[in-house]
């Protein structure tokens, strides 16, 4: 449509022609500025003058933008509206255990956790304000310890469902790269660290144990490609989190990421936890005499391991065991039951990953690597687990539970078993 501005009559009709032509094509911004360019006149001046109180101020800039002749238009609607105040208004008007209920974690934590986490601030554009930090934490931290779907939280905090997803694993990688080496430290072998271990199982009742191993199974969504690796012979889809744990219940080492349908022996078999323990020269230096016998430091484990040196498991059940090892099998399942407390306050604090992951499967096992990082951060930090966080039997998959009898039997692994065994004894007296 061509318009002929001088053939409009007088100035009150030429104003009404001028409004109503840029109604029509304010969707068609290739005819506005063919009409633009077909004027001598100053249309931005004339616009101004037509009203211009009717007009929103995203057709003001959009108009101004056109006529003063810019490269480019500006956006007609750069967001939607969202209302979410949780952060801004409930959060600061609620005490100390609302805000704990909310992010697994005491304001004490939250504020180390802001202080450390300065790589994720983002700096405000010429279009919006960005997120403040804290608030950036918040959802991340929020979106962990909820069973919420991204579009829940979302609304809650006021922003979309993709920005909440990107926010998280955003958080769930700069977490790991600037706590990652201090609160899971791959050095975890050291002789501090390991004198302190042995001290802290002893007191529990087992001694030269370094920590305690065991593989958790979360729940996953895989590609139709991989679904048949992933399928555990309990009938769901999971990756499998091994780990070491010290008497703290601390994550000292874990392994993310095995399919499935690999044996918790496997994976130990080929870790680099496993390649450590034979291979580290202090190790051998740290054996104690224990009743006549040279007991190495070790690990514990339950039944589904292969029995070694370095590797205690319980005696096989028995009716007619003796003494000895029933009081054996009881300190090692004392003893071992930090692993199993440590994945129960994981899955306690972190529901995201306890309700099972419905992230990408690419960024499973990172989001799993922060939950452990930030379990070991709350440990150092002392924080408790609420009872009510405690999930129920139905909210969790059944874990699946192997035994492995083949190649059990090892002189040099039984002489140091007897020899704790008689340990036990001893002490249980």
């Amino acid at each position: 449509m061509t318009a002929d501005l001088n053939s409009c009559g007088s100035s009150k009709h030429k104003q009404r022609f001028l409004k109503s032509d840029i109604k029509i094509k304010m969707n068609n911004f290739s005819t506005i500025l063919a009409v633009v360019q077909q004027q001598n006149l100053n249309l931005l001046q004339l616009f101004k003058a037509v009203n211009a109180e009717e007009w929103n101020d995203d057709e003001l800039e959009l108009y101004e933008a056109i006529f003063s002749g810019k490269d480019q238009i500006p956006r007609r609607v750069w967001m939607v509206k969202r209302y979410g105040t949780f952060w801004e208004k409930d959060i600061p008007e609620n005490n100390e255990a609302f805000f704990k209920e909310s992010f697994r974690m005491e304001k004490k934590t939250f504020s180390f956790l802001v202080d450390r986490l300065g790589v994720l601030a983002k700096k405000d554009t010429n279009w919006r304000a960005a997120i403040p930090l804290e608030k950036r934490i918040a959802i991340a931290l929020y979106t962990l310890g909820s069973s919420s779907e991204y579009r829940s939280v979302g609304r809650l905090f006021g922003v979309a469902q993709n920005t909440v997803c990107k926010i998280l694993h955003e958080f769930c990688g700069a977490l790991i790269l600037e706590l990652g080496s201090e609160f899971m430290s791959p050095d975890y072998l050291t002789p501090e660290k390991v004198d302190e271990c042995v001290k802290g199982f002893e007191a529990i009742g087992f001694p030269q144990c370094l920590g305690a191993i065991d593989g958790c199974h979360i729940e996953i969504k895989p590609t139709a490609a991989e679904a048949i690796d992933h399928h555990n012979y309990k009938g769901w889809y999971s990756i499998v989190l091994f780990a070491l744990v010290d008497y703290r219940y601390r994550f000292t080492y874990v392994n993310i990421g095995s399919a499935g349908r690999c044996h918790d022996s496997a994976i130990f078999q080929r870790s680099s936890l496993a390649r450590k323990m034979v291979s580290t020269p202090f190790l051998q230096e740290k054996t104690r005499e224990i009743c006549g016998v040279e007991v190495p430091v070790l690990l514990i484990g339950d039944s589904a391991f292969r029995f070694s040196r370095t590797l205690m498991k319980p005696y096989p059940f028995s009716t007619t065991a003796s003494a000895e090892q029933r009081n054996f099998n009881y300190n090692l399942s004392k003893a071992r039951r930090v692993v199993e407390n440590a994945f129960g306050h994981l899955k306690a604090r972190f529901r995201f990953i306890g309700k099972g992951l419905d992230s990408h499967y690419k960024n499973n096992n990172g989001v799993i690597l922060a939950c452990c990082i930030l379990h070991n951060i709350l440990n150092e930090h002392n924080s408790t687990i609420n009872e009510n966080w405690q999930p129920t039997a139905s909210d969790l998959r059944e874990q699946p539970l192997r035994t492995n009898m083949s190649a059990d039997f090892s002189q040099p692994a039984e002489r140091v078993r007897s020899a704790i065994a008689q340990y036990c004894q001893n002490i249980n007296k």
